[in-house]
């Protein structure tokens, strides 16, 4: 699901980044809607190397701008290869429709742990604004009910209803209270209007947690209003 998704711009002030250029490489993972959008508005800011990855070479072929290398490979796969590689400010834009902090995770840490996924628990719902189910239990959680103008700048008060976001949803998240879970939230940042993503680190970070705390886990990503969260079970491998 592609976390960038959204709400619009009415002129209102926003924590979009101030900064005219990105000085660290740039990865949009997926060339759909979203990523030939986020392309569009991000790599002419951009400093560094840019990769645009997907599938679909169709899709692919959708992204015209000018110094930015099309690859068209599995978006984890490619994001696997090149993690020990890239500096760890490197930007990524999740434009995928699944949860890509989650099996980027997932698959990093079966190199030493063993893995299962696990519904997110219904009785979640309660605590949580507006919730879809996934196919693979995992939560599309989000403070609206309704399609969001691509540009929004996640203001204070909502570009579509005038309501107060009191409080983040990334914040409600990490706030979670699941009997038997370990609670992890990565945040979206804004990098243009309607554009969010993260940096190489958080996912290192997340692993790192993920590997030093075997059991189970909530796994989310999320921006003020819109986010997705997955649950995860980490196990010692039985030794011989």
């Amino acid at each position: 699901m592609p976390l960038f998704l959204i709400f619009g711009s009415m002129n209102i002030q926003s924590e979009v980044l101030d900064n005219p250029h990105l000085i660290h490489p740039l990865l949009v993972l997926g060339a759909g809607h979203f990523g030939q959008r986020a392309v569009n508005l991000l790599s002419k800011r951009v400093k560094g190397k840019v990769w645009v990855i997907d599938k679909d070479w169709q899709s692919l072929e959708q992204v015209t701008e000018p110094n930015v290398e099309r690859v068209q490979t599995d978006a984890v796969e490619f994001l696997l290869s090149k993690a020990k590689s890239l500096p760890e400010e490197t930007h990524i834009v999740p434009a995928v429709p699944f949860h890509l902090a989650y099996e980027f995770a997932k698959r990093t840490v079966r190199r030493t742990l063993a893995t299962r996924s696990l519904p997110v628990p219904l009785d979640l719902k309660k605590a949580l604004p507006y919730v879809w189910e996934g196919a693979d239990g995992s939560f599309l959680v989000s403070y609206a009910n309704f399609r969001c103008p691509d540009n929004c700048p996640e203001p204070l008060y909502c570009t579509v209803t005038g309501e107060k976001r009191d409080k983040p949803l990334f914040t409600l998240l990490r706030e979670l209270r699941a009997n038997g879970f370990r609670v992890y939230i990565i945040r979206s940042r804004q990098m243009a209007p309607g554009v969010g993503g993260y940096d190489l680190a958080d996912l290192l970070r997340l692993c790192f947690a993920l590997e030093r705390g075997p059991g189970k886990w909530l796994v989310g990503t999320a921006c003020k209003c819109h986010g997705v969260l997955s649950g995860l079970e980490i196990v010692e491998r039985a030794t011989r």
